[in-house]
């Protein structure tokens, strides 16, 4: 009995080293799959406060500075999505060390807080902008830093100085309700019911923001990072070229396929620029 045991385990024991040589494999070779192309890494934000608010996803104003001031003082250059989109198709070069900086939701904190920053430092961002929550702050004047988002007029003025993509992050479907987390399909739903719901709902934010600024959003960014295998599919169809999600991963950049999985560091409050480019460089550069 005993014998028959210490053989089992001993099986158990050999399957397990087995398989974790096969995932180390073939996760070694992936990563260095990925590692082919230019290295850049993508900085995810949310909302900014001129004071401290103990949340986790709003930076200070001081820590968004001391980023910018890292990034100049380091050799980097904060790039825009259409530059990378631009350089995979031979249209564009990017600089020596470029880095993204992306702020999800569209929090009128990016206009009134971020945005004199970036003149200030000639540096570009990108924001992924909630549609139905841009139309409702235009028709109500409510600017409180801690909850607004950008309205139409502000949205057309940073789009215009070049420093700020506008990108689609959805009309109304960034949140979790009815079954339904962000983007992704549904359970129960088809696939055709899942196609026109998400189609409908990004293609009506693309036409908002191209009558207010006249530039067509080019990149898709996923609400919670939720998605499933049909969903890139879909915004692929709709002529999108880049879709971010909220991976931890520094992207290497080659051909336009290298920006359908473009992967994110998220910025939280409380820690400091050092430390995390420090996380970039660990995981890549």
């Amino acid at each position: 009995m005993k014998r028959k045991f210490a053989v089992f385990v001993c099986g158990l024991v050999f399957a397990a080293v087995f398989l974790y040589c096969i995932r180390y494999y073939m996760t070694r070779e992936t990563f260095e799959q990925t590692k082919e192309g230019v290295p850049v890494p993508i900085l995810m934000y949310h909302n900014i406060t001129d004071k401290p608010s103990g949340d986790k996803y709003t930076v200070t104003l001081r820590e968004l500075e001391s980023d910018l001031e890292y990034i100049k003082a380091n050799g980097y250059t904060a790039v825009g999505l259409n530059d990378l989109i631009a350089y995979t198709k031979g249209e564009g070069e990017l600089p020596e060390k470029p880095v993204v900086l992306t702020f999800d939701d569209g929090y009128e904190s990016v206009y009134t807080l971020g945005f004199p920053l970036f003149k200030k430092y000639g540096c570009k961002a990108v924001v992924g902008v909630i549609g139905e929550l841009t139309e409702l702050f235009t028709k109500e004047e409510d600017h409180n830093i801690a909850y607004s988002h950008l309205n139409l007029e502000e949205i057309n003025e940073m789009s215009a100085s070049g420093l700020v993509e506008m990108q689609n992050h959805t009309y109304s479907l960034h949140e979790i309700k009815n079954g339904r987390k962000g983007a992704a399909r549904k359970k129960g739903e088809s696939l055709e019911q899942y196609r026109k719901i998400l189609s409908e709902d990004v293609d009506k934010l693309n036409v908002c923001i191209l009558e207010y600024t006249g530039i067509k959003p080019t990149a898709f960014i996923y609400p919670y990072g939720n998605f499933d295998d049909s969903t890139e599919s879909i915004i692929r169809e709709m002529g999108f070229e880049a879709i971010l999600n909220c991976y931890e991963r520094t992207n290497y950049i080659d051909g336009p396929e290298d920006l359908f999985s473009l992967c994110r560091y998220l910025r939280p409050s409380g820690v400091s620029s050092a430390e995390i480019f420090e996380k970039i460089n660990r995981n890549g550069q």
